[in-house]
């Protein structure tokens, strides 16, 4: 482990050394409204590697932003924004 992942992992760390994210600091209404659901998160395994602040495997989202389907690869990573959890989706670029 490097030491920018060292220290990223121990700044993410709750005090009780679990996952630097819980399950109720994600707004899952929210999340739900662009397609992300927690039920499909969960049933994927893929739950648990967001609320460790990890980038999940490759998903293909269906999501709908500013009221436009968008169907795409995509990694989830969970990151602390303004002391809330805030979902980052990178998008996974097609082989040419």
């Amino acid at each position: 482990m490097n030491v920018k992942s060292k220290r990223i992992r121990n700044m993410n760390m709750n005090d009780n050394g679990n996952t630097p994210f819980k399950a109720e600091d994600v707004n899952w209404d929210e999340l739900a409204g662009i397609g992300i659901l927690k039920d499909e998160l969960e049933m994927s395994g893929e739950l648990d590697t967001l609320l460790k602040g990890e980038k999940t495997k490759v998903m293909s989202l269906s999501l709908v932003l500013l009221g436009v389907d968008v169907v795409m690869d995509a990694t989830l990573q969970l990151v602390r924004k303004d002391g809330g959890a805030l979902i980052e989706i990178l998008g996974i670029k097609p082989l040419a």
